[in-house]
């Protein structure tokens, strides 16, 4: 049976006309969800949605957050900016998925860019402060800086295994985008036609990755 990601992925497939990136599905390395040829060129593109009410305490309350990714760290911002044309987020009705979406916004990396920034590479190099329920994270770059230099007498494994356990612990599990934001550095799209032009706009600007 299929996962409720994957019935409103394939239902933003449908709406936009795109087709799957790989027809193996996913490997152990990322890739993205889609892919759209367009004026001669394949267009990569990650989709992400979010629902237009939750429930808390038993009432039903709007979500102003959009669902991204675990173990989010820089690596996933790199492989975004490396695989990934076009993100597009959508929502869609009431709580539980029933087919029908309300709005869509599609957005480059360039345009996604502060929300990764602030939400994700913030964090993860300068950790996060304790808080309510939380001790706090040490970031990556405060490890480099304040605590590998006193590590010396470690082996080069032994040096490997303890930054990969703290690229781990400092890794983001599933950062909340803003939905306020992702509105206001979009472009709303609705139809495929909507989407090509936005795709047609990027390779105007030069605003793709470069494809080999």
């Amino acid at each position: 049976m299929a996962s409720q990601d994957d019935i409103r992925e394939n239902a933003q497939k449908k709406l936009f006309k795109v087709a799957d990136y790989s027809a193996t599905g996913r490997g152990n390395g990322y890739t993205p969800d889609g892919m759209k040829e367009i004026g001669g060129r394949a267009f990569n593109i990650e989709f992400k949605t979010k629902p237009e009410f939750g429930i808390s305490k038993g009432k039903k309350v709007r979500k102003s957050g959009v669902s991204t990714a675990r173990k989010f760290g820089t690596k996933k911002v790199e492989a975004w900016q490396d695989l990934v044309d076009v993100f597009i987020f959508s929502e869609f009705e009431g709580v539980d998925f029933n087919g029908n979406f309300t709005e869509h916004y599609a957005l480059s990396f360039e345009d996604l860019r502060p929300i990764l920034e602030e939400k994700v590479v913030k964090p993860y190099n300068k950790g996060r402060k304790p808080r309510k329920g939380s001790d706090g994270y040490y970031g990556m770059k405060e490890f480099e800086e304040n605590i590998l230099p006193l590590l010396t007498y470690l082996s080069p494994e032994d040096t490997k295994r303890l930054m990969h356990t703290i690229e781990a612990g400092a890794s983001l599990n599933d950062p909340k985008f803003s939905w306020k934001d992702i509105k206001a550095l979009g472009t709303k799209v609705e139809t495929e036609q909507d989407l090509c032009k936005f795709c047609e706009k990027l390779t105007f600007l030069g605003q793709i990755r470069k494809q080999q």
